[in-house]
């Protein structure tokens, strides 16, 4: 079998698999970069192939409980650091992050 054949038959079963990119190359012992390649070139996705919709039910977890955390922000360019307690927002938090870039 030819090699270009084989990574075609590899793409089109990972992508009917229902598996994520890293499980399916797990499986068969794939690496994952030379798979992501071949997927790229060797079998484009149908565009015209109908949207499945498929139901799922979210239920909440429990409250996580944080017993005096902190999350330590520390700059590298000028050793700067900013501790905050970990029950920040995590939108807090990345919009501040994004300033800080």
């Amino acid at each position: 079998m030819k090699i270009h054949t084989q990574w075609q038959r590899h793409v089109e079963a990972w992508r009917k698999s229902g598996l994520s990119h890293a499980d399916y190359c797990r499986q068969q012992g794939l690496n994952p970069k030379t798979l992501s390649a071949w997927s790229r070139r060797a079998l484009p996705i149908d565009k015209n192939a109908p949207l499945e919709v498929i139901a799922v039910q979210v239920t909440p977890s429990a409250p996580a409980v944080i017993a005096d955390t902190n999350v330590i922000l520390r700059l590298a360019h000028d050793g700067a650091q900013l501790e905050l307690s970990a029950a920040v927002s995590p939108r807090w938090l990345a919009e501040l992050l994004r300033c800080l870039a």
